[in-house]
């Protein structure tokens, strides 16, 4: 039976407002445990912002916003450069991600990935001749404005340094270039060439990175990692092992976790994920990857059916930016992958993180209907 594309447009925001829910509940019971209630109503102020921007993108023109992609591309160079500047940019555990907005803090690399997506849908819907001619000694001429717009995005997010949100753009690119039907020998020469690359710079990066690297190779080659501090490179993938294994089937119950009493540092965003398995079990952990599993199939069936080759493409791409975030936190919470700063789409505490996603939602909606009115105003000409 095929569900009407109205319903899973209307899916996706109930699945998002209970996604928001869980993680005021999660954020709640953080805070109640390390004594302040900062977090939950910050989180609170962020979520009645973010629903004005989602009206606001739900709303918007996107083909005439289309005229103004390379304008965006710029502005989202800006925002990114904008963090090294004194005064503007703040700095946080040796990472320059944020703007100060006072008493906020905005980070840039959230908006940044959203109007990069924005580009390659424009792009690729733009220019779908050279689609057909994109085999590996065509594709840096043909592709050229995409790879040079990636590079200095890619770039610019490195020195932050912030390695796992480049490494999300690019492989948001590379699902963009396979739904798009470049050819596999490109895309698969590019995926060797960024594996390289990115070895590469770990390998030539701060010694804390690669002393992270080295304790997870040891962790996945079984040999024991010694942990005696929290500073230890390994601390904070331990802890959130045994936050999930004391969660066992059905957890220890709301605020009854035990890990978030400043065992688990970031336990209200990046290791967030730990704190629900913790206290909800292996069954709470499991009903929240099906929310997702249920967003994600919305996004990617309305991308399929959408008929205008840009909405297409700008719904697939908005939807790998979310799953990769997801991918990449889970990951990191159950120890598959180093520890790395991604949120949880929708979970975390962030302000800036929960508008850029309820800003991508509302423009899946959007793009989503804009196809179908004109689709039907098509069909109204030619009849």
């Amino acid at each position: 039976m095929k569900i009407p594309t109205k319903y899973l447009e209307d899916s996706l925001i109930y699945i998002c407002l209970i996604l928001i829910l869980i993680g005021l509940l999660l954020i709640g019971s953080i805070d109640s445990f390390q004594f302040k209630s900062r977090n939950i109503v910050m989180q609170t102020i962020w979520i009645f912002v973010s629903i004005v921007f989602f009206f606001i993108f739900s709303h918007i023109h996107l083909q005439r916003l289309r005229i103004l992609s390379f304008p965006l591309l710029l502005l989202g160079l800006i925002v990114l450069a904008a963090v090294f500047v004194p005064g503007i940019g703040k700095t946080v555990n040796n990472s320059s991600r944020w703007i100060n907005l006072g008493k906020f803090t905005f980070q840039s690399s959230n908006l940044a990935k959203v109007i990069l997506i924005f580009y390659i849908a424009h792009f690729f819907a733009k220019n779908q001749d050279i689609l057909e001619r994109s085999e590996p000694r065509y594709f840096l001429r043909n592709f050229l404005p995409v790879v040079f717009a990636l590079g200095l995005y890619v770039g610019l997010i490195y020195f932050e340094p912030d390695l796992s949100t480049a490494g999300i753009l690019f492989l948001i690119f590379l699902s963009m270039l396979f739904i798009a039907k470049v050819k596999l020998s490109t895309i698969t020469l590019i995926s060797f060439s960024v594996i390289i690359m990115f070895v590469v710079l770990i390998s030539v990066g701060p010694s804390y990175r690669r002393a992270r690297y080295v304790s997870f190779a040891k962790f996945l080659a079984g040999k024991e990692v010694q942990v005696q501090n929290h500073n230890d490179t390994f601390f904070q993938p331990r802890e959130s092992l045994i936050a999930l294994s004391n969660g066992k089937l059905t957890g220890r119950g709301s605020e009854e976790g035990k890990a978030k009493l400043y065992y688990l540092p970031f336990a209200h965003s990046d290791y967030i994920f730990s704190i629900l398995g913790e206290e909800y079990g292996f069954v709470g952990s499991i009903v929240l990857l099906l929310f997702y599993l249920l967003l994600l199939l919305s996004c990617f069936t309305l991308a399929q059916r959408a008929h205008n080759p840009f909405y297409s493409f700008l719904i697939a791409g908005l939807g790998f930016g979310i799953a990769y975030n997801i991918i990449v936190n889970v990951a990191v919470a159950v120890s598959l992958i180093p520890s790395t700063g991604v949120t949880l789409p929708f979970i975390s505490y962030g302000g800036s993180a929960l508008l850029i996603d309820s800003i991508a939602i509302a423009v899946i909606i959007n793009a989503s209907k804009r196809d179908r009115y004109e689709r039907i105003e098509k069909e109204f000409q030619y009849a």
